[in-house]
């Protein structure tokens, strides 16, 4: 589905299944420099089993037109008319919302449940610390267009087992995967998602007005980009369960699929 806010194109998907009045739904965000087919299982899988999925292509990314906006609270505010919209145009129903996001979608899901905390029932972050700092290497590859930019995030973001290769598909690299959707993204991209994690200190705020206990955080064991301490210290803020994925780094929906639905699973359903 594709509708139009501020001018520019907007590509939503819904997991492949028509919304209903009657479920819920759950709106799930992409984290820096890719798009909403890190949710594909995720996506389709509770589509199928109660809920109305929005895996939104944020502006800049994806098959969304427009630039890449430059900061958290931008993009929680541009997830909050994507919604008034959906439900005046294209029939989303005006029922409880959980928010999930991952990585840099993650601080996205709790800054928008803090700008409107009666409208989220729960959040979900995966792969996510708090704070977000990005080295500064990495953000002058990035400004830079440069590949290194790619390498040093492959690297930083995955366990390595999977660095290695070890997926139970065989043929299949995560890692090299996950280079081809960030090597996707338009010039420029990347360097503004990175900077808005990197800028962003409105967390307490958000998670103060949002209330405790309607957290939870699923993480890899093995994540360089967002360590353990990093989720743990985030988990005490929020007051959040702490769920921790074995032998995955930051990309826990690719790296560990089955045990991040299943994690998502004991939450959800």
């Amino acid at each position: 589905m594709i509708v139009n806010i501020d001018n520019c194109d907007i590509f939503v998907g819904q997991g492949g299944v028509a919304w209903e009045t009657d479920r819920p739904n759950l709106v799930l965000l992409h984290g820096a420099g890719m798009d909403r087919t890190v949710w594909v299982l995720l996506a389709r899988y509770f589509a199928r089993h109660g809920y109305n999925v929005v895996t939104p292509d944020l502006p800049g990314h994806g098959a969304s037109s427009g630039s890449a906006l430059a900061s958290i609270q931008d993009q929680a505010s541009f997830i909050w008319k994507l919604l008034e919209l959906l439900q005046k145009e294209q029939g989303l129903p005006d029922t409880s919302v959980t928010i999930g996001g991952h990585s840099m979608g993650a601080l996205v899901a709790v800054e928008a449940a803090g700008q409107k905390p009666d409208g989220v029932k729960h959040v979900l972050m995966f792969g996510s610390g708090y704070p977000m700092p990005v080295g500064q290497p990495l953000l002058d590859a990035a400004k830079a267009n440069d590949q290194s930019a790619v390498d040093m995030i492959a690297i930083f973001s995955h366990s390595f087992g999977s660095q290695l290769g070890h997926n139970h598909v065989a043929g299949i690299s995560v890692q090299n995967t996950a280079m081809a959707l960030l090597e996707r993204a338009g010039p420029g991209v990347l360097y503004t998602d990175l900077q808005a994690c990197n800028d962003y200190t409105g967390l307490p705020d958000a998670a103060a007005a949002f209330g405790p206990g309607k957290c939870t955080l699923i993480v890899g064991d093995s994540d360089r980009m967002t360590p353990m301490k990093m989720s743990r210290g985030l988990a005490e803020q929020l007051s959040a369960e702490l769920i921790v994925i074995t032998g995955c780094g930051h990309m826990v929906m690719s790296e560990q699929p089955e045990q991040t639905l299943q994690a998502a699973r004991k939450v959800l359903l």
